[in-house]
């Protein structure tokens, strides 16, 4: 007991500091209390869909993608163009050899025309078609965009959801150690006046106090923080602190096969589709290159309007219209056009390259998600064998100190082992929720 005596009053001055800075800390904290919206995880995620800003610009990048679908389609409405116009014509002059003798012209001064012009390609080598069938593409490109970052936004959501739910469940477990020490250390103070134990037995257990509340303190320090990521991924204003309502009932506890996992993902993941259309987008910029090889045919019809038909004597109005065709043939692309060619079978390489490595990319993160999800699982037994096995421990260290046959420290030390056993427990439960939706978003179910 000297010894420890001894021990204990070399730190007497830093201890005491520790626990006025822990207990100061804690008090400042406890003035901004504020408070909390209770949230569910669907909930959460109908708000997100709605709001996330993320969401919403894949949305206008669908909508711009759309316009010009509808753009691309107009190519084949015929255009139509109206001409018009009017002209003052001054009197002429004539002139007799090198300028000798000038001869002005009494010359009709108007003059007036009109003429509507349409046109309408009849045929254009595919061309056209081809650009419609792109912007198709680019269309569906921009949906599976959208579908791709609603399953991040969602995935996002849900962990942020669950470690916010951490740190609730940690700061329960941790108050109630609080009032624990609470307990003991009004036994202590009443046992240091009748000198049963050391001033530093006590000091030692208002340390351990003050550094449960440090966490307490800590952790909701984090709540704060987290909620502001969750608030933004939803679109809630940013100081709205939320509280997860969360049971026992989402804790997942069906069997998942690996192999049927990857089945699925390989089958719904939007990054497969992504790099499906991305082909087919390589190949139709092929088809749109060798359409240069083609003649191109268009219709034509004028209806036009003068007046004066000639001039100075004819002074009447003449109206015809032309109907026709034209035939464009562009030769020198038979060589001009070579190496764009070459350029777009290399790109059709590229993507059915790029879709090969997406595809190892997902089994990369199926198995990494399901490996994590199956250890969560085994993680939850040992923890739980751990909180019983400090709990025994905990108990037969308060009983030995009751008594007086076991140091302060044993009982801080047994005590600091149960919490961290429990908080262990805690977390295991809710990281084996989080790694399950985790696993979800890389089978592409989110």
């Amino acid at each position: 007991m000297n010894y420890f005596l001894a021990k204990k009053k070399q730190f007497h001055t830093i201890i005491f500091g520790l626990v006025f800075l822990a207990s100061f800390t804690v008090f400042a904290q406890d003035e901004n209390v504020k408070e909390t919206r209770a949230i569910k995880l669907d909930e959460a995620i109908s708000l997100g869909i709605q709001n996330n800003r993320r969401i919403k610009l894949a949305n206008a990048d669908v909508a711009i993608a759309n316009e010009n679908l509808e753009q691309a389609k107009i190519a084949k409405v015929p255009r139509i163009g109206f001409n018009a116009g009017y002209n003052y014509i001054g009197n002429p002059a004539l002139y007799e050899g090198f300028y000798k003798n000038r001869i002005e012209v009494d010359y009709y001064n108007h003059q007036g025309f009109a003429n509507i012009v349409s046109s309408m390609p009849v045929y254009t080598g595919g061309a056209v078609n081809e650009r419609i069938e792109q912007q198709k593409l680019i269309s569906e490109m921009q949906k599976t965009a959208v579908k791709m970052t609603e399953a991040e936004v969602k995935n996002a959501i849900a962990e942020y959801y669950f470690n916010l739910e951490k740190l609730y469940r940690q700061i329960e477990v941790t108050k109630q150690n609080i009032i624990n020490t609470d307990l003991r250390i009004s036994q202590l103070k009443s046992r240091v006046a009748n000198g049963q134990n050391l001033k530093s037995d006590l000091l030692r257990t208002e340390l351990q106090q003050s550094n449960f509340k440090v966490s307490v303190f800590r952790s909701t320090n984090d709540i704060e923080l987290v909620s502001n990521y969750l608030d933004i991924l939803i679109g809630l204003p940013t100081n709205t602190i939320l509280k997860p309502e969360v049971n026992e009932s989402m804790i997942p506890m069906a069997e998942i096969n690996l192999q049927e996992s990857l089945s699925e993902a390989f089958e719904n993941r939007m990054e497969i589709k992504r790099s499906e259309i991305s082909i087919k987008l390589s190949e139709s910029s092929l088809s749109l290159t060798r359409s240069g090889f083609k003649p191109t045919v268009n219709a034509s019809l004028i209806l036009n309007s003068e007046y004066p038909a000639q001039w100075p004597s004819y002074l009447n109005i003449v109206n015809f219209w032309a109907a026709g065709l034209s035939l464009n043939w562009d030769i020198s692309s038979f060589y001009n056009l070579k190496h764009r060619v070459n350029a777009d079978k290399f790109q059709i390489d590229k993507s059915n390259i790029a879709f090969e490595a997406t595809k190892d990319q997902i089994d990369r993160e199926v198995k990494s998600a399901f490996i994590k999800f199956e250890e969560s699982k085994k993680n939850i037994s040992t923890y739980q064998k751990d909180v019983e096995l400090s709990l025994s421990n905990y108990k037969i260290v308060k009983s030995r100190y009751d008594n007086d046959f076991a140091l302060i420290s044993d009982m801080v030390d047994a005590e600091l082992q149960l919490n961290n056993s429990k908080i262990s427990l805690v977390n295991a439960n809710l990281d084996l929720i989080i790694q399950y939706y985790s696993l979800q978003y890389a089978m592409g179910k989110l």
